[in-house]
């Protein structure tokens, strides 16, 4: 296929190594010339541009791997070089806040959106790896019924990718479970390292503390746009969470071992069938 990738970031720029890989002709658009020229020197794609947009009209899939904020610019900017038979789609974390709107700037085009589960904490193409992918989640959110061509198309990139399982959604499904699965994890990993006030924390690091803060190192730009977006979601989330730790709270308070054992039980069981 020939593929034109919008926003040659982290995941744009892993999308672009890992389907290059695969054959097929991938071109690039980015505002920032030195991810163009990084991109072209590591063969992820055939060609960039910064601010020509007639290759769209050429390509069989286009991928939006920019923020959710500036998916419905590009769009009402440049539909006018959208065709028939050809597929738009984006990564973004969030869906419910603009696919519709996105699905009919798509016009002659057919709107199909996805989101691959996975990513680094780190940001910018220099950091591209397209093995992030590998056994990952891939989901696809459609607002109807699916579009045969365009799954056929985007199950056949999440293969090259060599994503895992493949789920079908509602985007307001995906933006119920991304909220929880995602952005409350994040939520967590933030607040926790925010609320460390001793100097001597880096000399008693091990591999919980490790593990769970990873995701600490965040795009503020980007999460503040995935949060807001998707705020009535999370902060439910929030709320269940915290009464859960209310209640592990209160045990500790009361001295109530046997509390505290069913709680670390119960969490126990429900991780492990996850494993399955």
């Amino acid at each position: 296929m020939k593929i034109c990738i919008v926003g040659l970031g982290l995941i744009g720029g892993s999308y672009a190594m890992g389907l290059s890989l695969k054959g097929h002709e991938v071109y690039g658009i980015d505002q920032n010339i030195k991810s163009i020229e990084y991109a072209k020197e590591k063969n992820y794609i055939k060609e960039g541009f910064i601010d020509e947009y007639h290759i769209l009209s050429k390509c069989d899939c286009i991928i939006l791997a920019i923020y959710p904020q500036a998916i419905l610019d590009f769009l009402k900017q440049h539909s006018h070089l959208f065709k028939e038979d050809q597929v738009i789609t984006d990564v973004c974390g969030v869906k419910s806040s603009f696919v519709r709107k996105a699905t009919l700037l798509a016009g002659k085009a057919t709107y199909l959106s996805h989101h691959p589960m996975a990513g680094k904490e780190k940001i910018g193409i220099e950091y591209a790896d397209a093995s992030i992918f590998k056994g990952a989640n891939f989901l696809l959110t459609p607002i109807d019924s699916l579009h045969p061509h365009a799954e056929e198309v985007l199950k056949q990139i999440a293969k090259d990718l060599e994503f895992g399982r493949i789920t079908t959604i509602s985007i307001e499904r995906h933006d119920q479970m991304i909220g929880f699965t995602s952005q409350l994890t994040h939520a967590i990993a933030v607040s926790l390292v925010n609320s460390d006030q001793d100097e001597d924390t880096v000399k008693f690091i091990g591999d919980s503390y490790r593990d769970l803060t990873r995701i600490a190192m965040i795009n503020d730009t980007l999460w503040s746009e995935l949060f807001l977006e998707n705020k009535e979601y999370l902060l439910e989330h929030i709320i269940n969470f915290e009464k859960e730790l209310d209640i592990l709270k209160n045990a500790l308070k009361h001295n109530d071992k046997d509390t505290l054992k069913q709680l670390f039980n119960q969490s126990t069981q429900i991780r492990r069938k996850m494993e399955k």
